[in-house]
């Protein structure tokens, strides 16, 4: 699908990714529907692109607000033809003493956020005919890391629903896509939830968010079923999966618990 002229839904895009993949679609001549928490970040991000971006504050773990979210858009713009569920929450601490009230709220951003946006989306783009969901996971949803296993959870669960809704829908026009990035060079690691932070022994080098933007870009107009942002976070995912005793080995020499 070519973004030029198509109405795009971006949660989560307030900062990091999110502002990233919403400059990126505005400046490819997309209609950006700018949604999270933030109203006065959406007023700045959207003040500096292109076209007429609609900001709709928006806290997706609340389903009325997420369903208001598409139901003003499609009053505002008349369609939604790609809808990206980027907005989440970090966690991180030891399993043995994880916050289940932390593991609550990420689960309700991450994973019951792009439900309920789903759940609103669907029927609009099913009378369309046409359109398309892109939900963005993690690398860790395949391979969980020390002391980010909450966070791992949450991402593992909406691969498994991302799934699922791609054969439930299969045949009716809308493509389901999901993307896995790796480490991202944002603010994400600072305002996540959890008492302390891992240490890590090696530390891969994240990427800019604006190279995840293009990989969401790409994904619009290819419509894979699943997508990776660079090789090298495609080969952590095919040693995790070809070595896992290996691997988790590994992963637990060279990641250690600090509290705060």
């Amino acid at each position: 699908m070519d973004p030029h002229g198509r109405v795009v839904i971006i949660t989560g895009a307030s900062s990091g990714i999110g502002a990233a993949a919403a400059r990126a679609f505005a400046e490819a001549g997309a209609n950006v529907v700018l949604a999270a928490r933030s109203a006065e970040k959406l007023q700045t991000l959207a003040a500096g692109l292109p076209g007429r971006p609609l900001v709709l504050p928006t806290d997706v773990s609340d389903e009325g607000q997420a369903r208001s979210l598409v139901e003003r858009t499609l009053a505002e713009r008349g369609r939604v033809d790609i809808l990206v569920n980027n907005a989440g929450v970090g966690l991180a601490g030891p399993i043995a003493a994880l916050n289940p009230r932390d593991l609550e709220q990420a689960l309700a951003v991450d994973l019951l956020g792009p439900l309920y946006t789903t759940q609103a989306a669907v029927p609009a783009m099913r009378r369309q005919g046409r359109g398309q969901i892109i939900n963005v996971s993690s690398v860790v949803g395949l391979q969980a890391l020390p002391y980010l296993g909450g966070y791992a959870a949450a991402k593992a669960a909406l691969d498994r629903l991302t799934e699922a809704l791609r054969m439930e829908l299969r045949g009716s026009g809308i493509a389901v896509t999901l993307l896995r990035p790796g480490t991202t060079s944002t603010g994400f690691s600072t305002r996540r939830l959890g008492s302390g932070k891992e240490r890590r022994r090696v530390s891969p080098r994240g990427v800019p968010p604006e190279v995840v933007a293009l990989a969401l870009l790409r994904a619009a107009r290819r419509e894979p079923r699943l997508a990776y942002v660079s090789l090298a976070d495609r080969l952590r995912v095919a040693l995790a999966i070809l070595f896992p005793g290996l691997t988790q080995w590994a992963l637990s020499r060279a990641f250690s618990w600090e509290e705060k």
